[in-house]
């Protein structure tokens, strides 16, 4: 059966005037060869409907299949998908500390209440640490006139001495120096530090270290954990201070060995054969240690990432056990063992055996979700100053931490939103191109995905989701604990926001215009995009951006007058001064004068329209009724301005001139509605000059049976095709609609019919005509 024979059975009339339409057609399509297909613009047409149609449905049904979005999906990482980190001067964790700068003396008097020992108690030394550097409040007596010079000659070094209370609300007392200021200090006041921070210094001083850096020496409030219960992994704690030393840039750290040729150990408790570290809470396997136990042997080599001197790795500090008030080198089944040159107080050894604890810090949102992160507490910091504040010395620590977040649950909407978007694309589609296939049909396919009140609807809707999420995006961006499926929906907020965004600001007010080459360009557009913004996203959502944190957050303490109104009960918080919306605004606007622009060189690579739209316009009759058009048809240019000024009403038109379609449907000539499409709107058809198919398609109205629909009736029909007849008549719904006669091609006035009735309509394609 042809098409004109399956016309004539659909409509029951003679047929001649699609049969003949649909033989010349066929005709033609019959004549051209396989080159045609050969084309740029075909291969974009193509593209574009293959990325709409195809790939973007099987991404989002692989994202929704094989990952928990659509179930228990969540925003940021929980404690079992923890990552490790270390970041080198992180502004997660920067602060400082104002009015703690003095001279060097009254650090070196405040190391000197340590004597001999190697751990201090948190008491001893808050009430004398927490003193501001000033003089009045210190007797210097205690200190020998060897360390009065030292001081005075680190003062003229400028060898800055900081102690008080920081901005974390932590009583601390350090020096910054070269590695030879810092052994001296040790030196003078025969300090009781590790061996291993002996050895470093003795490396750096010697120039051997991996690189140079400047030394510090600092003392601060540690958390130690003790066992009370026997094979219980419930640890008590008690806060101590002791000593630590460390180059400003963690890579210059030397690598020292910790064994019995850097110092010697001995038995310090006999346990019978009972391992008092044969449980442990787990968050002792986070870090290393400097002695050997039971405790899994967590990396001290740990990968660098962004580092001041270029390093690969970095080496972690280690965290010490105490017994008696001496360093551990070892427990085991046999009992504990301390550094041989160390006696043992009885006032330490009543807390038996001493663990450093890691510190858990959260960073939070104003909008109280967490990141909890599980710090190596051996705080290591580089120093500096600014000269708009003289009185305050800024610490940025170098961190290692283990990070999760609190569990927050994911809002689909963003994957919502594109379902309908991919929907929406597949019934225009549809609806475009189920009679005829062509490259311009293909861009009034996309003229119509990218205009219409569903592109508020979708900006409207992603819109708000980016406000009210933001912090959450950025906070998993800055931290590095965005899940897999919040990548996901990301991707999908900033493809609807872009597309959505765009397509509004090309839909200005004034004059519509079909602008063909720059439809099927931004539509190609989407797909390497969006594409490129996955992939990125996905390469870095385990690294933490810090940079979104420094540019475009604040972190406030608790201690502060902010912190205390913005963190609630939290020690600290974040607050990002500006929201995401504003940075895909600017984005969108960039991709928008990207798309205008390549839109405009594929204008000018291409051949002139009109030559453009015969040979990308399979669907039209042959050549012989293109040449009538183009005698026929008016210049489309002669009436343009005119039209631009002032609109003519229908009357002032000569009737022969408007088509029955431009009568009964749009009550005026083609060219007020679209301005940039008179070269396709007309053709001469068995000498009649009739609306084309696409000028039809293009101002929203469809082909279904025997009758020409407005668009929103057709997909009430289609909706009518999955519903019970009976179900139709509860409805009084009634549409409109426009017959075509198949003998002359004519458009009667406008009809009303019933939805149930409309639905017994032979939804069979009939195949689309041009109109008289």
């Amino acid at each position: 059966m042809t098409a004109g024979e399956k016309y004539k059975v659909g409509s029951g009339g003679n047929g001649n005037w699609g049969a003949e339409y649909y033989a010349e057609q066929r005709r033609e399509r019959e004549s051209q060869s396989w080159s045609v297909l050969f084309k740029p613009s075909v291969f974009g047409a193509f593209l574009a409907v293959f990325g709409r149609i195809v790939v973007w449905p099987l991404a989002l049904l692989v994202v929704f299949t094989s990952t928990s979005y659509l179930s228990h999906g969540n925003v940021l990482k929980l404690v079992d998908e923890s990552v490790f980190a270390f970041t080198e001067q992180d502004p997660t964790m920067a602060g400082g500390c104002t009015g703690c700068l003095g001279l060097n003396k009254v650090c070196l008097l405040k190391y000197s209440i340590f004597a001999q020992d190697a751990i201090i108690g948190a008491t001893t030394f808050k009430s004398f640490a927490g003193r501001k550097p000033d003089l009045s409040l210190y007797d210097f007596s205690p200190l020998s006139q060897e360390a009065l010079d030292l001081g005075a000659k680190l003062d003229d070094k400028g060898v800055y001495c900081q102690s008080g209370v920081n901005e974390w609300g932590s009583m601390t007392a350090g020096i910054a120096g070269s590695a030879q200021d810092i052994f001296d200090v040790v030196t003078v006041l025969k300090l009781n530090i590790a061996p291993q921070f002996r050895r470093e210094l003795e490396i750096a001083v010697a120039g051997k270290a991996p690189c140079e850096s400047g030394w510090n020496i600092y003392t601060i409030t540690r958390l130690f954990l003790y066992p009370t219960v026997k094979g219980s992994t419930k640890f008590a704690s008690i806060p101590g201070i002791d000593f630590n030393i460390f180059p400003d840039y963690t890579e210059c750290r030397p690598n020292v060995v910790i064994d019995d040729s850097l110092i010697g150990s001995k038995l310090a408790l006999d346990t019978n054969g009972e391992d008092l570290l044969a449980v442990y809470p787990d968050i002792l396997t986070l870090f290393p240690f400097n002695f050997k136990s039971n405790i899994p042997a967590a990396e001290r080599v740990v990968a660098a990432g962004t580092t001041q001197f270029g390093y690969d790795t970095v080496l972690q500090p280690l965290f010490k056990g105490y017994y008696g008030g001496c360093r551990v080198r070892a427990v085991n089944t046999t009992g504990v063992y301390i550094e041989d040159t160390c006696e043992v107080s009885k006032r330490w050894s009543s807390y038996g055996l001493m663990i450093h604890s890691p510190d858990d810090i959260p960073m939070c949102s104003t909008g109280d979700v967490c990141i909890h992160n599980y710090y190596n507490s051996i705080w290591e910091w580089v120093n500096y100053m600014t000269k708009d504040n003289p009185t305050r010395i800024g610490m940025n620590l170098n961190t290692f931490r283990s990070r999760y977040a609190d569990a927050v649950s994911l809002s689909v909407l963003p994957g919502i939103v594109v379902m309908q978007m991919l929907l929406m694309g597949m019934i225009s589609l549809y609806q475009v191109m189920s009679h005829k296939r062509s490259v311009l049909l293909t861009q009034i396919w996309a003229y119509r995905c990218q205009n219409g009140r569903m592109q508020v609807v979708y900006l409207a809707q992603i819109t708000y989701h980016i406000i009210y999420n933001s912090d959450l995006y950025m906070l998993g961006l800055s931290t590095g604990t965005l899940t897999s499926e919040s990548v996901m929906n990301l991707t999908c907020c900033i493809f609807t926001f872009s597309y959505a965004f765009v397509n509004l600001a090309k839909a200005r007010s004034g004059d519509q215009q079909l602008d063909r080459h720059f439809r099927l360009t931004w539509e190609t557009m989407q797909i390497v995009i969006t594409s490129v913004v996955a992939a990125l996203l996905l390469s870095v959502r385990a690294t933490p951006l810090e940079f979104i944190t420094a540019q475009n957050g604040e972190i406030l303490r608790k201690t502060s007058a902010r912190g205390a109104k913005y963190c609630g009960l939290n020690d600290s918080c974040v607050v990002f001064k500006i929201n995401m919306i504003v940075f895909l605004v600017i984005f969108s606007v960039g991709l928008g004068i990207i798309a205008a622009l390549s839109s405009i060189v594929v204008k000018r690579m291409s051949p002139k329209v009109k030559s453009a739209v015969r040979s990308a316009r399979m669907s039209l009759s042959g050549q012989n009724s293109f040449k009538q058009s183009r005698l026929s048809v008016p210049n489309p240019n002669a009436n343009v301005a005119d039209s631009a000024t002032k609109k003519k009403p229908v009357s002032d038109e000569h009737g022969e001139h408007l088509t029955s379609f431009e009568r009964n449907c749009i009550g005026g000539p083609f060219r007020t509605l679209f301005q940039d499409c008179d070269d396709m709107a007309y053709v001469m058809y068995k000498g009649k000059r009739c609306t084309t198919v696409e000028a039809l398609l293009l101002t929203g109205y469809l082909y279904y049976g025997e009758h020409v629909y407005q668009a929103s009736s057709v997909m009430l029909l289609l909706l009518a095709r999955m519903m019970p007849r009976k179900v139709l008549r509860t409805f009084n719904m009634l549409l409109l609609r426009w017959h075509l006669e198949t003998d002359t091609g004519i458009l009667t006035q406008v009809l009303s019919c019933p939805w149930y009735a409309a639905s017994k309509e032979n939804h069979q394609l009939t195949g689309a005509t041009p109109v008289a």
